[in-house]
């Protein structure tokens, strides 16, 4: 099976740095265009099943693809971004401000201080993994996969399907309209290809 995970393309909360959680926010028109060539790319990949956030920013390109392999899209909450709770909408600077002790517990341990009224990356890796067991019951003979969704997710996939470190995703660069082809052998993920947008 290959999984073709997808980042929504730019929005204009991305231009303004903000945490988008489920705070929603329009593509831009730079984003609009990265969705065109996402798109474009993608064309030749037959695909069997397409997964989306619930999300607006993501639906859009998932309905493109489904609707160019003559499928529905099946959205799945556990696709959603990570929640930032207080932070959810904000930029840096005005979390920072808003709650600084919070802010500060929040850079010192990322992976696991649970946001209030948020998650943590550890509980976004959760339902990923829950995500992730369902594909692999339902999904059986499925050769081909998309899955339209966030930068937090992609960097959950990662870890889940290609057994890395969390600290290891901070390598890579997931900006919006980025591509990520992971091919599954069974429980062993090989990641075969990481496409940047179009600037």
């Amino acid at each position: 099976m290959n999984i073709y995970i997808i980042r929504h393309a730019q929005t204009q909360g991305n231009v303004e740095k903000r945490y988008l959680g489920d705070t929603e926010s329009p593509l831009t028109e730079t984003g609009e265009r990265q969705q065109r060539q996402a798109l474009k790319q993608l064309e030749g990949v037959p695909f069997d099943a397409v997964y989306s956030s619930p999300a607006d920013r993501t639906l859009t390109m998932a309905k493109a693809i489904a609707g160019h392999n003559g499928l529905s899209v099946k959205a799945d909450a556990r696709l959603r971004e990570m929640h930032f709770g207080i932070f959810d909408g904000l930029t840096a600077e005005e979390a920072e401000a808003k709650a600084p002790e919070v802010w500060q517990n929040w850079l010192s341990d990322f992976d696991h201080y649970r946001l209030p009224e948020g998650e943590s990356f550890q509980d976004v890796k959760s339902r990923f993994k829950g995500f992730w067991a369902t594909i692999k019951e339902t999904g059986k003979g499925e050769a081909n996969i998309a899955c339209v969704t966030h930068g937090g997710i992609i960097r959950a996939a990662m870890t889940v399907l290609c057994a890395l470190p969390d600290a290891a995703t901070w390598h890579f660069e997931s900006a919006p309209a980025t591509v990520v082809k992971i091919k599954m052998i069974g429980d062993f993920g090989l990641l075969c290809g990481f496409v940047p947008p179009v600037l």
